[in-house]
């Protein structure tokens, strides 16, 4: 056990117990995912990565694991996973507390530009990272047809 300074929601300083838990493994931040399917998945990534203002694009499973992903050095693929996994469990919550049908998508609106998250089937979650210069509606189109094209990919046969 371990006593911590950190910075709370308002800036100021707190302190915490910090508790390691022995014998916990930590979650794989990548899937092991045959080298194939790895490379399609890859080209469907690389594909809208290349529309202009798309920063990044990554694929994760529902449960915050990252599967394959083509983003920014400066962000951190194992945080992207698990917070886009819990954007859209999250959406689907809200959209059923409402009397809606699921999701389709949802955007994250920011100055810095959007976070698009897609639900890729049940099992996976497309992140789209774009610049304030991007055309939503040209990326939101191209994420549709990703998302289609992933969902045969990674559907068993």
């Amino acid at each position: 056990m371990k006593r911590l300074r950190f910075a709370g929601l308002t800036g100021k300083s707190l302190w915490g117990l910090a508790f390691k838990i022995q014998g916990m493994p930590e979650a794989p931040s990548v899937l092991a995912v045959p080298s194939a399917t790895l490379h399609r998945i890859s080209e469907v990534l690389g594909t809208l990565k290349r529309l202009p203002g798309v920063e990044g694009a990554a694929l994760a499973r529902r449960d915050g694991v990252m599967v394959s992903q083509l983003l920014a050095r400066t962000s951190d693929p194992r945080r992207v996973a698990s917070i886009s996994a819990g954007l859209v469990g999250t959406s689907d919550m809200a959209a059923e507390e409402i009397g809606r049908r699921e999701t389709s998508h949802t955007i994250v609106a920011t100055l810095e530009g959007d976070i698009v998250v897609r639900k890729v089937g049940e099992e996976h979650v497309l992140t789209v990272i774009l610049r304030p210069e991007a055309n939503l509606g040209l990326v939101l189109l191209h994420i549709g047809r990703a998302s289609e094209e992933l969902k045969l990919i990674l559907s068993p046969r």
